[in-house]
């Protein structure tokens, strides 16, 4: 008897051991978005640390990222992944396009949209040079290699005839804004928020100006992008109003994640609203109705939050 009792009590307490672990179990996320000196770096975390505070079983790892390109190709092979990009490239990735010929992205969903794109132009001050087409000739970082504002400058470039006559190395754009501050480039381009982190930082100590796109060359370009004007004091040193062009950004993951997830940090997002607007003051920008232009149909975990709340999701993305 005395046997059976003792185990007994050995598988009673075995149990009890193993009870902590289950209750503390958690479902791990990756949230993939930029590099960390980046503003969108500070959107993911304050975007994970909304989803942990009101979705207690559910942690959150940032990543930091070259850019948007590689947040969609690792879409394909990825679980458990949430990621960031503009909805440009979903819909190329979508359609096999462009370089995501390769196909395979049918699985990405949308979950709610971010801060938009703001492509700044930045040279120095003393470059002598006064607006894009004064790049001719120059050395100008497009952005960092891979990364969504590169591809978007290489294609502004492109579209008012002078890409082939900029030198624009492939490089990572700290690397990139160093080569500013040491005078091996004029200048660089960042797809961020404004006011975007890497802008400031330069503009702390190296008068800066602010390239404008001008409303011609605007029109070559206005349907892939919306007009934005930066407003004069947002950087120091730049006094006037800079014209430029944005592009909505949004949080994807993929139909892998199940519904119940997908569910629980939809509304942990937006219900803990407050959390992510401390992360960058962009961040209080964000729209719900920006989630019908995120092109990829919504997870149908989130779709249920969207419904319980009466948010029309348009027939496009259900």
């Amino acid at each position: 008897m005395r046997g059976i009792r003792n185990t007994l009590l050995i598988s009673i307490l075995m149990v009890l051991l193993a009870l902590p672990s289950v209750s503390m179990a958690k479902t791990r996320l990756v949230l993939k978005s930029a590099r960390q000196a980046s503003t969108y770096y500070a959107f993911a975390v304050g975007q994970a640390n909304a989803i942990m505070a009101g979705a207690p079983g559910v942690e959150v790892t940032v990543e930091d990222s070259p850019g948007s390109m590689v947040n969609v190709k690792e879409s394909r092979t990825r679980e458990n992944f949430l990621f960031t990009s503009p909805p440009i490239l979903i819909a190329s990735a979508l359609g096999a396009k462009g370089k995501f010929k390769e196909g395979g992205y049918e699985k990405i969903r949308s979950l709610w949209p971010i801060p938009g794109l703001v492509m700044h132009w930045v040279v120095r001050e003393d470059s002598g040079v006064k607006d894009l087409r004064g790049l001719v000739g120059k050395r100008f970082i497009p952005g960092g290699a891979g990364s969504a504002g590169a591809r978007f400058t290489i294609q502004v470039l492109e579209a008012i005839g002078i890409k082939d006559k900029v030198t624009l190395p492939a490089v990572d754009l700290t690397e990139g804004v160093q080569a500013v501050k040491n005078r091996r480039a004029v200048g660089f381009s960042t797809a961020s928020s404004a006011p975007a982190g890497l802008v400031s930082e330069i503009a702390a100590t190296t008068p800066i100006r602010l390239l404008e796109l001008e409303d011609a060359d605007y029109q070559k370009v206005s349907r892939k992008f919306a007009r934005y004007v930066i407003p004069a004091g947002t950087y120091k040193g730049v006094d006037y109003d800079v014209r430029t062009i944005s592009l909505l950004v949004g949080t994807y993951t993929t139909a892998d994640l199940p519904d119940e997830v997908a569910y629980s940090i939809t509304k942990a997002f937006w219900e803990n609203r407050k959390v992510w607007e401390k992360s960058h003051p962009a961040m209080k920008l964000v729209k719900m109705e920006g989630l019908n232009q995120l092109v990829a149909k919504v997870h149908p975990g989130a779709l249920r939050y969207y419904s319980e709340i009466g948010f029309k999701v348009s027939d496009a993305l259900k």
